[in-house]
């Protein structure tokens, strides 16, 4: 991963063990059926369910009865014959573990006995149509006649995708283990389950157990599957947030970590093996480049570094001429134009006459407008700017991370300065410049810039953790009744600390 940050080694401990089966022909001194066949060869009491049941026949007799079982363990209710394929194929075995994002969804393909990763994809979230937001898509499940199934199958089309994307010289039939993280939003809409509850007052969850059901009934294109759904934290810190405290290690760590995952919905977690609390921030997409005017997602063409000097400098993803800007473009621009001035602590976008002999001539040439109107130009040919709209909603989004953090420290009794790491989860954690991060104040500014990390997309590192090795999957199951979940509404100084996190900090270069 871009970001120095290292994986977390998983020694493989899978679910599913494969056995060759050099069975004795049926003859007429012999007539144990097929499944005591493989049974008694196996030497375990193994249950077949009717799917596999329905090939077996043709299967053995087409193999010569040489053939190979794929078992999975289902532990205290013992273990269940998942496949039976002609000839030996002891050496595969593959899982995809799963990232369901508000915007994007990420799938890694990989083998469950050597821990490798075999390939990876991502795609958008096929529920787009209907909101950018978990709001507005939970509204369209609730009000429209049909809106849970559309989303559901939405985001099944989407994995589906995903697994076409991946699974390229791999027998579906040998991919037999999935698991997947998300919000608790993402997980009931992937699962069918009504978001009602989620989305109103006291706001629970239906379930926050984990979940495990057959690909084949949630209509994944997978045979031969079983599906496991993490569990949840709470209504609004789901699956994936536990994810991002296991591939960070926050619950194993003697010192205090902050790990914040910037996505549409910024969920952050704070603690060590002590105590953890976790707080949903509902941040918005504006960090993914959405609802910002010139604003998109993290492709080529997007700026996605600004420097003001004499005048305004940009790079873009792929070195091309810009296209809009993404999230931590807009960041980077932000930062130079609250150090420069140009926007003051407020979040006010100042206008030209009020930044005259302040700013270098070249600067201050690019804003431009009239009124409440104006704007800060970034790159002239094409015309790309920044708006004051586009200030506020960065302000709103930065401002409820800012806020989601000191209410957790404040809940935890600590100081910014007991802060041993900062990790920075989420695709976009990863490319954000820590210096502007710090410098629009979306974490507290006396934390050292050297303490903060981009860790990648640590929720996805969670899920292949928990595909790889069942005593992860056990930890994860512990962990999530663990975490203190809390809502940040319910902290009494909330609306205080939140106005006081939208200001900028007065920093000068």
């Amino acid at each position: 991963e871009k970001g120095g940050y290292t994986e977390v080694a998983v020694i493989p401990e899978p679910l599913v063990r494969k056995a060759f089966l050099g069975l004795p022909v049926p003859a007429p001194h012999d007539d144990l059926s097929d499944v005591e066949r493989i049974r008694k060869t196996l030497g375990a009491a193994v249950w077949t369910a009717p799917p596999v049941l329905r090939s077996l026949p043709a299967v053995l007799r087409d193999a010569g009865f040489r053939a190979t079982a794929a078992v999975w363990d289902h532990g205290a209710a013992g273990e269940e014959l998942l496949a039976v394929e002609a000839g030996d194929t002891r050496g595969r075995a593959y899982g995809v573990a799963f990232d369901i994002g508000t915007t994007s969804v990420v799938g890694y393909l990989i083998d469950l006995f050597t821990g490798r990763e075999i390939a990876r994809a991502s795609r958008l979230n096929g529920q787009q149509p209907w909101g950018a937001d978990v709001i507005s898509r939970a509204t369209h499940a609730l009000e429209s006649p049909h809106g849970s199934e559309e989303l559901q199958a939405a985001v099944i089309g989407t994995l589906n995708q995903i697994l076409a994307d991946c699974c390229v010289g791999v027998d579906r039939g040998e991919v037999y283990y999935v698991t997947v993280v998300g919000n608790s939003l993402m997980h009931h809409l992937a699962l069918g389950i009504t978001p009602a509850t989620i989305t109103a007052s006291p706001y629970v969850a239906v379930s926050r157990d984990p979940l495990q059901v057959r690909a084949t009934d949630l209509g994944i294109a997978l045979p031969n599957a079983w599906v496991y759904f993490l569990p949840l934290i709470g209504a609004y810190v789901g699956a994936d947030t536990l994810a991002v405290i296991m591939a960070t290690g926050l619950d194993e760590s003697d010192e205090i970590v902050l790990a914040v995952d910037i996505g549409t919905n910024g969920e952050m977690a704070l603690g060590s093996r002590e105590r953890i609390l976790a707080c949903s921030a509902p941040a918005g997409p504006a960090f993914e480049g959405a609802e910002i005017r010139q604003g998109m997602r993290a492709a080529a063409g997007a700026i996605d570094r600004v420097r003001i000097q004499q005048d305004v400098r940009v790079w873009t993803i792929g070195d091309i001429a810009p296209r809009g800007i993404c999230g931590s473009g807009l960041i980077d621009a932000l930062d130079q134009m609250v150090r420069h001035g140009i926007v003051d602590p407020g979040g006010r976008l100042l206008p030209r006459p009020r930044l005259e002999g302040n700013v270098p001539p070249n600067v201050l040439e690019r804003v431009v407008g009239r009124d409440h109107t104006w704007e800060f130009i970034l790159s002239w040919e094409p015309r790309i700017a920044v708006t004051q709209d586009d200030v506020r909603q960065l302000q709103l989004a930065k401002g409820t991370i800012l806020c989601g953090v000191r209410i957790l420290m404040d809940e935890l009794g600590i100081d910014a300065s007991q802060i041993s790491a900062v990790a920075l989860a989420g695709a976009f954690g990863n490319y954000i410049d820590k210096r502007s991060a710090l410098g629009i104040g979306m974490l507290p500014t006396t934390i050292p810039m050297e303490r903060i990390q981009g860790v990648g997309n640590a929720a996805g590192q969670g899920s292949r953790m928990a595909l790889l090795s069942r005593s992860i999957r056990r930890r994860a199951e512990v962990l999530a009744r663990k975490v203190g979940y809390f809502e940040l509404s319910k902290h009494p100084s909330f609306e205080d600390l939140f106005v006081e996190s939208l200001a900028f900090p007065h920093l000068r270069f």
